[in-house]
């Protein structure tokens, strides 16, 4: 008889503990509404300064010329909140660990309640398939039988009793599979270890990516530079003697030349294109810019139990008992009546109960079809007698089949199964040899159990102490915890990478250590504990090496991420479990299983296997190489483009000119190379060499001498058309007109800049052309609003150009098409 009615709280009790204190965890929600990521993009700082821009121009009743800039900040501000909003909900979606429902005993009956309104000294109901909604006490339980991996990190299910101080001990987020019980509470919501363990993530501060750190520096840079072109520039030219009010109003036009408004357009661009790539590989991109950082990770800081293995055990191994003790090859009769016998000891659930039931009696039954009729009575596993067992009709004899902890079978054995069938005495010695087989077998990772028999020609005894002895000893089980197949070839290619991997888990060593042979990892195995007498440097030195390190608890995880990262590696940490969500936080990058993970482990994540792969990170760590990269290619031409726009207007501010290029002609130019160029370069094709590259030094610089002197040379060279084209046409066509020829040079130059901007040092040939659609698109978007420019006066109206003699279009498009092919010829005659 359970518990029930007569113990529990009432509802005016419970009231009274709730009050005055957040029963709530620690709990970030992954679906922030869509209004606080807008809030979030408008604020930055190059968005902020372009709608100052904005504002001046309205001050100045330029509200046709306002309302465009305002119009491209809200785009931009509404293309990166959707994105990282849409992948908020996918990751909600993923979330197959909703919060669960407690039974719990108030006002003397039995009600279901959130798990947040569970107090202290509360007394709850646990049965089988429920979640444990809370740290509590048990005080009374029939066969109990808890999985903790998702909080420890250990695969195999732990039995619970009452009375035990430390094996009457439930923690909240763990599952009941087997079993029933009652339970008081000792802890409920941020009390609670599932609560400590979201306290934890919330204090945790995560590292800056390398991306994050180069854009920073860059952005300043370029902020500096804009704020002083568009200060300093009218300045010379009023200490020059120009117009006063012209160089007043020269100022605004110049900083919408020079701020980089483009460059959150090209950077989340670039990054929501990899991100949809990624997705369709089975990562989905919490934060933009996990995806760019997976491409400079340099170790992988992985959990076992999930993440390298499949969470579920395994039958792996059987042994015979003339093969352990005869060394005799194993015959398959004799394995086949192991499989048996302990299939007869194994519960058979139904229905949706399958999936919650004993792991090792679903890995005895997956792996063995039923030869043998059901057992007419079964004794379950219980904490006392440690074993199972199932007694069953066959051949005008009672048989029984058992199985359980070796050392606990043999004790009750008197026999063994010889090669011949026949039973044989079984002395001290040979149990010996029974018990060392059993320890080589553990030793590799393995769980094992004994497997035994008794065959009742008489009336059955009625009790198990009666019927459990005099036993046959017919040999062992091994069960593990398989390695995901796809593993070790991931494994493989980090490493040839230059990825170091480490393997972190709260599980014992042996297991540990087989598993990390297994998946390939070469590195030593330690315990935890001996690591916390390490100095950071030398657990980060370790953790390179690729060592295992097992008993971990979330401490020496985080310990472990925040060492690495002082010593100057970018680390990535892969996890399920609600003992990974702080090192998920703490990473540069953390990835979380979407199927198996648990929800705090999603939420403090950046990157969330949908498919629970882990070799999906290894693929997903060249798609980040491939982002950066072109990302790098795009950013080099988006600096030359701009270098080209600032150098020109500069010129012109300086020379006393007019401005060749009006604030709405500079939003609608940016607009075309941002937009289209991040399309056309993020879809370039991967080099050859990519996963056989060493990490980038994520300290390194963005701009290094190469790509500056390419974005000089592309600079200058878009410059010189442009500015050339709209001095000639100056003195003939006036300021509309040359405005026209010098934006028509600009469309059709910047495509043809592009196109030689694409590779570094190869030349361009068609093939990327047919492999990359997104180039031509672009190319030819750009070439028609060149052209309907000459021949749509309205378009040329709206856009403050004109109209220009078809001789003159005509040389300005075939300039722009030529003057940049210098470049791609320097590349053929070093290629040649």
């Amino acid at each position: 008889m359970f518990i029930g009615a007569s113990r529990g709280l009432t509802s005016a009790e419970a009231a009274a503990r709730r009050s005055g204190r957040d029963r709530r965890l620690a709990r970030r929600q992954f679906e922030r509404p869509l209004r606080k990521h807008l809030r979030a993009s408008l604020i930055e700082r190059l968005l902020l300064l372009l709608l100052a821009v904005g504002a001046i121009y309205a001050l100045l009743g330029a509200f046709r010329d306002a309302g465009i800039i305002f119009a491209v900040v809200v785009i931009v501000a509404v293309v990166e909140a959707w994105v990282e909003w849409r992948a908020g909900r996918a990751i909600a979606s993923l979330s197959a660990l909703s919060a669960p429902r407690a039974l719990v005993w108030r006002d003397q009956k039995l009600q279901e309640v959130t798990p947040e309104e569970l107090v202290r000294d509360d007394v709850i109901a646990l049965t089988a398939g429920s979640r444990i909604p809370s740290d509590a006490r048990l005080i009374e339980a029939e066969e109990l039988l808890i999985d903790e991996s998702l909080i420890t990190g250990e695969s195999q299910p732990v039995s619970r009793r009452p009375g035990d101080h430390v094996f009457s001990q439930l923690k909240a987020g763990t599952h009941v599979l087997r079993g029933r019980g009652t339970a008081v509470v000792i802890a409920a919501g941020r009390e609670s270890s599932l609560g400590r363990v979201s306290a934890m993530v919330e204090a945790t501060s995560a590292q800056q990516t390398p991306l994050q750190r180069q854009m920073i520096g860059l952005t300043n840079g370029l902020l500096i530079a804009a704020v002083s072109v568009s200060v300093v520039a009218p300045l010379i030219g009023a200490i020059r003697g120009q117009n006063l009010r012209e160089m007043l109003l020269s100022a605004p036009t110049l900083a919408v030349a020079t701020i980089p408004a483009g460059l959150p357009i090209l950077l989340v661009i670039v990054l929501v294109l990899g991100s949809k790539r990624l997705a369709k590989r089975g990562a989905i991109v919490r934060h933009l810019s996990a995806a760019e950082t997976l491409g400079a990770t340099t170790l992988v800081c992985t959990d076992k139990t999930g993440t390298l293995t499949e969470n579920q055990l395994s039958l792996t191994a059987v042994v015979t008992a003339s093969g352990v003790i005869e060394s005799q090859p194993e015959q398959s009769g004799q394995v086949e009546r192991v499989r048996q016998l302990a299939r007869l000891a194994s519960e058979a659930p139904s229905g949706q109960e399958s999936r919650l039931a004993d792991p090792v009696d679903q890995a005895v039954r997956r792996g063995t079809s039923p030869r043998w009729p059901e057992p007419i009575v079964r004794f379950s596993f219980d904490s006392e007698r440690r074993m199972a067992s199932g007694l069953v009709h066959f051949n005008e004899a009672l048989v029984l089949g058992l199985k359980g902890a070796p050392e606990t079978v043999l004790v009750r054995a008197a026999y063994w199964r010889a090669a011949d069938g026949s039973e044989r005495p079984l002395d001290g010695d040979l149990r010996s040899r029974v018990i060392n087989a059993g320890t080589m077998l553990t030793a590799g990772g393995a769980r094992v159990l004994a497997v035994a028999s008794r065959t009742i020609t008489g009336p059955p005894p009625g009790i198990p102490s009666q019927l459990e002895r005099d036993l046959v000893f017919e040999g062992l089980l091994a069960f593990s915890d398989p390695l995901r197949a796809a593993v070790p070839q991931a494994v493989r290619e980090l490493l040839g990478a230059g990825v170091s991997v480490a393997m972190v888990t709260g599980d014992q060593p042996a297991t540990a250590a087989a598993v990390a042979r297994e998946a390939g990892l070469a590195g030593p195995t330690f315990i935890a504990a001996q690591t916390r007498g390490w100095s950071d440097s030398e657990l980060a030195s370790r953790a390179a090496r690729g060592c295992v390190i097992a008993r971990a608890r979330p401490e020496d995880k985080l310990r472990l991420v925040r060492a690495a990262a002082a010593s100057g590696h970018v680390v990535a940490v892969t996890g399920d479990g609600v003992n990974d969500a702080p090192a998920l936080e703490a990473a540069a990058i953390g990835v979380a299983m979407g199927r198996s993970g648990s929800d705090v482990a999603r939420e403090a994540a950046d990157l969330v296997l949908a498919d629970d792969n882990f070799a999906t990170l290894a693929r997903a760590t060249a798609e980040g190489r491939r982002l950066y990269e072109n990302l790098r290619k795009a950013l080099r031409y988006y600096l030359a483009v701009k270098l080209a726009l600032v150098t020109v207007s500069l010129a012109m501010v300086l020379s006393g000119r007019p401005l060749p290029f009006n604030p709405v002609q500079i939003v609608i130019l940016e607009l075309l190379m941002d937009l289209g160029a991040s399309v056309a370069f993020v879809n370039l094709a991967p080099e050859s060499d990519l996963m056989r590259r060493r990490p980038r030094d994520p300290t390194g610089p963005l701009l290094d001498r190469q790509m500056l002197a390419a974005v000089v040379a592309g600079g200058m060279t878009l410059a010189a058309l442009v500015g050339g084209a709209y001095l000639l046409a100056l003195p003939s066509l006036g300021v509309t007109g040359a405005r026209t020829l010098a934006l028509v040079c600009w469309l059709i130059g910047h495509v043809a800049l592009g196109f030689a901007m694409v590779w570094e040092r190869r030349p361009l040939v068609l093939s990327d052309l047919r492999s990359n659609p997104a180039m031509a698109a672009w190319a030819i978007a750009a070439s028609a609003v060149a052209l309907a420019l000459l021949a749509v006066p309205q378009l040329a109206g709206l856009l403050h150009a004109g109209p220009v003699p078809v001789l003159a279009g005509a040389s300005a498009v075939t300039a722009g098409v030529v003057a940049p092919l210098w470049l791609e010829g320097v590349k053929r005659l070093r290629a040649g």
